[in-house]
């Protein structure tokens, strides 16, 4: 099988995990085909029963797999049944989807929070402004501003009353984390980023949310440019997930 380190199995689960993952992903197990029968299957990668048992109903609720009582395992279409919670996975198998990935990401965050941040500012303005507490104490580092902002975006959810975009942002928290330290790892990046941290504190603090608006759709334009010269080199700045 190719790229047989990728995933670096360490326990008989993990080994399982890594053999059908691999496996569904190079095609040896194509989408809308029966998976082997557990014996089968079992003996093959040596692990047991249980063991398969278990990765197998893992790999179903990550949408790998499609199990039935009484029928074959079914391999799904991960486009269409997958969700965010395997982007890591997807990119440990195939780097080339790093560019794409961290563009998604990015243009996923900066579109949802165009949307709820000002209804937050609309409906709590004062709460608003506390979530800027310990702004001018901000540690000038690249992880500090990344830890800062992923609390940002997440806790204007709550009080835009969008909790389900929290969830958003919790399914791919990680992967937010290191993306964000990519920017931030420039100086003039995070200055930038303070900037517009104030402006939007500014808006918060007379509860206009159409500063807001006008506030968030700057700062998409400035990062969004910044952004395309990242992602010429964003392999080497990520480096290993």
């Amino acid at each position: 099988m190719e790229n047989t380190s990728i995933l670096k199995a360490q326990s008989p689960a993990a080994l399982a995990e890594e053999y059908l993952v691999k496996s569904i992903w190079n095609n040896h197990f194509p989408a809308d085909s029966d998976l082997p029968a557990e014996r089968e299957l079992a003996e093959r990668i040596g692990v047991t029963r249980t063991t398969l048992r278990e990765v197998l109903q893992r790999l179903a609720r990550d949408g790998w797999l499609h199990i039935q009582h009484g029928k074959p395992t079914r391999v799904n279409n991960i486009w269409e049944t997958a969700g965010p919670n395997i982007i890591s996975t997807i990119i440990k198998l195939d780097k080339n989807y790093l560019p794409v990935v961290i563009s998604n990401v990015v243009s996923l965050r900066t579109r949802m929070a165009e949307a709820y941040i000002p209804e937050a500012v609309k409906f709590s303005p004062q709460e608003c402004v506390k979530l800027f507490d310990g702004l001018e104490n901000l540690e000038n580092t690249a992880t500090a501003y990344a830890e800062f902002d992923y609390k940002l975006f997440r806790q204007f959810t709550f009080l835009a009353k969008k909790p389900v975009y929290a969830l958003i942002l919790n399914s791919f928290k990680s992967m937010y984390h290191q993306v964000a330290k990519i920017f931030f790892n420039d100086s003039s990046n995070r200055q930038l980023t303070l900037n517009f941290y104030r402006s939007l504190l500014a808006a918060c603090l007379t509860g206009d949310s159409q500063k807001a608006s006008i506030c968030m759709a700057k700062n998409r334009q400035s990062s969004g440019e910044i952004w395309k010269k990242l992602s010429v080199n964003v392999h080497e700045t990520l480096g290993e997930l």
